[in-house]
């Protein structure tokens, strides 16, 4: 068979399959007017039966024509009746028959049962099984079928639209981008290409490796550049805030050497695309180790593809990338940056001021002060309209007597100030500006006062600011000193820092040795440091002794020497304590005419200048931060040391002070217990006196027992009390010394600590309201004693019965009298009363004695506030330490968190200056 008949029965085939595909077999059978289809089939089933011929494919279409008429029950039975090389696509209809009737674990037994080789049956049969499990609700063996079928039959009509679909509706991007990806390279349609990419562009390729996209890209490279840019637009949009960005830019720089991409073809987005990629890399959270991987590959797509504004921006990048990395750049590279920076656009000369901002704003979250004096050193570079003039030459004394002939007495604001800066204002204002500090004054006198005097030492980086009305300046001009400016002090002065201010010099000369070695030297370190400054001379004129065309005529030699070191200089003759208005006016011509030139260049570059100081300061403040934090850590933890010993001490002298105290009060109970037991037996014992011939002796130890009792409240009230009383208050005093002695002592430690601290953070101040607690209490219990009637001659003892028994019975015979009195006295003075003397000191003391065992408990509160100060401050001085021990570990373990920042500051500092340089060059051109 030839090739074209070949292809005839391919066609023929493939129609056939359709047919079985749709169940129109049975159409090949009868004639295309046939109304009755059942019986035209019955009467060519009988014909073929009476033949003997086979009937499977009369059974075959019958079965088509039932199915269709839903009697799937009889479309089984016709089709079970199959046994030509129609049966495979008989027991798919036989499957599609029970999935109609609802039966879907038979239909899909079926379906799986068949073996057949038409690629057309499997894929029907794939589709149908599809079907079936998504009818089931069986998402994953869903999944399963209709990836087998694009896999196997991907050209089949609709089985890859089925598939996105389902993919699109499961959520199943990947597979749903998987599939694009496939169809996009396999068929080159666009429309699969844009399909892809609006999957990407909303986002749902985020977590798909960059390298899937490689062949698709690739291929939309070499047939369709607007699909290419776009579906990179894409990835890249999708990838930037996502964990594999870098590996899509590793990808973005493979495909860019792979494919060659060139300017062959005008991009509208990846230029752009790779702009923002490299703003975002250099702005972002990056390490520098990750950021050279995959920035100088990224600049050389940018440098080779930008075009306008951004070819000089790109180049710049690459040119500050290759001085800090070098070995990322071919020299190759680095001279086509240079040639383009010196032929494109420069940017916008906003970029020092922007680039300054985020770095101070940077180094505000890094805790690392507020910069006041770099913000406003900015600020005042900014500021076009401005003229500032440098005064500079002689001493320093020279210079403000010479200003004082300018800016009146505000030349005396604050002399010793490192930078003085005088504007000419409408109200008068004094700026004090220090890196952590800015303070405004409302006048001289106040901003003085507030300082303590003109004398007062300032720091290296203070700027004192005038605002005052000046009447020869003219508005647009202003004054600045710098005090180190010429002497011997280092060239890394903070003061120095405000050096880029000076838009002018006036160089002030020395009548007696004019441009004297010294100041030779001193102009040349100032043209060496501002190169394009321009400086002008004020010579001081002589004494009088030369006439004025003589005095003109030095001034021209001196201005001629001087033109062989500063070529435009001019020299004025100026006296600077007593000016002439002629003089004057020379001098107002002057600053007249410098005020009117201004470079807007130039003060770009101061602004980059002053980046540099800021970088370097940023740079040292670290290493001081962190020496400071080392050291903030030792003496932090040797005054937590001082504390805790300061803390046992105080512990240690209220151990003692309570032990002291305690004692002494029992001192006093003791002393009155024993005067007790010594006094009232004796009184008792004088009991006897009472006792007479005449007596009631039935009575009498009723009577003596209230005498005694008498006497012994009126000892108490009159004698034991009172002296009781004096005791304790003595005791109360000598304590209250004792407490001011603690007292004092606290007050010393707390000093003591408070200098060493720097501030009042402690204040140990104990509570003497316990003393006064102590005598409310000692007076209530003085007054309010109590003792209980003592029976004392009426207890059962055997010798008391024995004589109230014979009191009873004797008292009435007048001879037994006398012995009975006798008998009394012996037996009262005889008798052992020391256990009355212990029930009285008892009874007395006890309520004291109660005070006693309140005493320890009053003196730790008298001590509790300074023992918790001490405590307190001890507690938050030990979270300090451990805070600070973790801020200095960061710092040691980690520096790049601090430094990588700065570099990345640097080199774009670095790029900024090379737009600079590429902008004043073509300015002097």
């Amino acid at each position: 068979m030839n090739m074209h008949g070949k292809y005839m029965n391919q066609v023929i085939d493939m129609g056939f399959e359709q047919q079985l595909v749709h169940k129109t077999f049975y159409e090949t059978l009868i004639d295309g007017g046939e109304h009755d289809i059942v019986s035209a089939l019955g009467d060519i089933f009988f014909t073929a039966y009476r033949d003997g011929t086979d009937l499977s494919s009369i059974r075959f279409a019958q079965g088509e024509v039932y199915f269709h008429r839903r009697d799937y029950e009889t479309a089984i039975f016709k089709w079970e009746n199959v046994h030509n090389d129609l049966r495979p696509w008989a027991q798919k209809n036989i499957a599609d028959s029970y999935y109609e009737l609802g039966q879907f674990q038979l239909a899909e037994e079926l379906y799986r049962s068949i073996e057949a080789e038409s690629e057309t049956l499997q894929a029907e049969i794939i589709l149908r099984l599809f079907s079936l499990y998504r009818e089931l609700g069986e998402r994953e063996k869903a999944d399963e079928m209709i990836k087998r079928g694009v896999a196997l039959s991907p050209d089949y009509p609709n089985m890859t639209e089925w598939a996105r679909a389902f993919f699109e509706e499961q959520g199943d991007w990947e597979s749903a981008i998987e599939l694009a990806l496939g169809e996009a390279v396999r068929t080159s349609a666009r429309h699969w290409a844009d399909t892809l990419t609006g999957y990407v562009e909303q986002g749902h390729a985020r977590m798909m490796a960059p390298a899937r996209f490689s062949r698709c890209l690739a291929l939309l490279y070499e047939t369709d550049r607007v699909k290419f840019e776009r579906l990179v637009q894409a990835l890249w949009n999708g990838y930037k805030d996502s964990d594999v960005y870098f590996s899509w830019l590793a990808e973005w720089s493979s495909l860019y050497d792979e494919l060659a991409i060139g300017r062959d073809y005008e991009w509208k987005r990846i230029p752009s695309l790779l702009a923002e990629a490299y703003d975002g890399l250099m702005k972002g959270p990056y390490r520098l180790k990750e950021l050279v991987e995959v920035v100088p590959p990224l600049l050389k797509s940018w440098v080779n593809l930008a075009d306008g504004q951004g070819m000089a921006e790109a180049a710049a990048a690459l040119i500050a990338w290759s001085e800090k990395f070098p070995e990322g750049f071919s020299d190759e590279m680095v001279k086509n940056a240079a040639k383009q920076l010196v032929c494109a656009d420069r940017q916008s000369e906003e970029a020092g001021v922007a680039l300054f901002e985020e770095m101070a704003d940077w180094a505000e979250t890094q805790r690392a002060g507020s910069h006041f004096r770099f913000r406003w050193l900015v600020r005042q570079l900014s500021d076009l309209r401005t003229h500032r003039v440098l005064v500079a030459g002689a001493s320093r004394n020279e210079r403000l007597a010479f200003l004082r002939t300018v800016v009146g007495e505000a030349a005396l604001v604050a002399p010793s100030a490192p930078v003085l800066v005088w504007k000419n204002g409408d109200e008068t204002e004094v700026a004090k500006i220090s890196d952590e500090q800015f303070t405004v004054f409302a006048s001289i006198d106040e901003f003085q006062q507030a300082l303590g005097g003109r004398t007062v030492r300032f720091p290296d980086d203070a700027v004192i600011e005038c605002t005052a009305p000046l009447s020869l300046v003219p508005q647009e001009v202003a004054f600045l000193d710098i005090g180190p400016l010429g002497g011997r002090v280092s060239s890394h002065h903070e003061a120095l820092v405000s050096f880029p201010l000076a838009d002018s010099i006036l160089f002030l000369l020395n009548g007696d040795d004019p441009f004297s070695s010294v100041d030779e030297q001193l102009v040349l370190q100032l043209c060496e440091r501002a190169p394009r400054v321009p400086i002008h001379f004020l010579l001081p004129p002589s004494d009088g002794m030369i006439d004025e065309q003589e005095e003109l005529r030095i001034a021209r030699e001196i201005e001629a020497h001087i033109r062989t070191i500063v070529p435009r200089a001019n020299v004025i003759v100026y006296s600077p304590h007593a000016p002439s208005r002629k003089q004057q006016q020379a001098l107002a011509d002057l600053l007249g005419e410098v005020r009117h030139h201004r470079s807007s260049v130039r003060r770009e570059e101061a602004i980059l200048a002053t980046i540099h100081q800021f970088i370097a300061h940023l740079f040292r403040q670290r290493a001081e931060a962190e020496s400071r934090l080392a050291e903030s850590i030792v003496w932090k933890k040797e005054m937590a040391a001082k504390l805790n010993g300061a803390i046992h001490q105080l512990g240690d002298q209220q151990e003692e002070k309570t032990r002291k105290v305690v004692k002494a009060f029992r001192t006093v109970l003791e002393e009155t217990r024993k005067d007790l037991s010594a006094a009232i037996p004796d009184m008792l014992r004088k009991a006897a006196d009472f006792v007479r011939e005449d007596s009631d002796f039935a009575r009498l130890h009723l009577e003596l027992n209230d005498q005694v009792n008498e006497q012994l409240r009126t000892y108490i009230d009159e004698e034991v009390l009172p002296k009781l009383h004096g005791a304790i208050e003595d005791w109360i005093a000598t304590t209250n010394e004792e407490f001011n002695e603690c007292q004092a002592f606290l007050h010393e430690m707390g000093e003591a600590f408070n200098a060493m601290f720097g501030e009042e953070r402690l204040k140990l101040e104990c509570d003497f309201r316990i003393l006064a607690d102590w005598r409310r209490d000692i007076d209530r219990l003085a007054s309010g004693a109590q003792i209980d009637k003592l029976n004392i001659f009426l207890r059962r003892t055997p010798g008391q019965l024995l004589l109230k028994g014979a009191g009873k019975l004797l008292g009435a015979f007048a001879q037994n009298k006398v012995m009975l009195a006798q008998k009394y006295k012996q037996f009262i003075q005889m008798q052992d009363y020391t256990d009355v003397a212990e029930t009285v000191a008892g009874q007395l003391l006890l309520p004291f004695e109660w005070f006693a065992k309140s005493l320890e408990r009053d003196i730790t509160q008298f001590f509790q506030a300074p023992l918790a100060v001490l405590n307190e401050t001890l507690e938050r001085l030990e979270l300090e330490i451990v805070a600070q021990e973790e801020e200095l570990q960061q710092m040691r373990t980690n520096p790049e968190a601090y430094r990588d920042p700065l570099v990345l500051f640097g080199i774009r500092l670095r790029q900024c200056e090379q737009l600079t340089q590429a902008a004043s060059a073509a300015v002097q051109v």
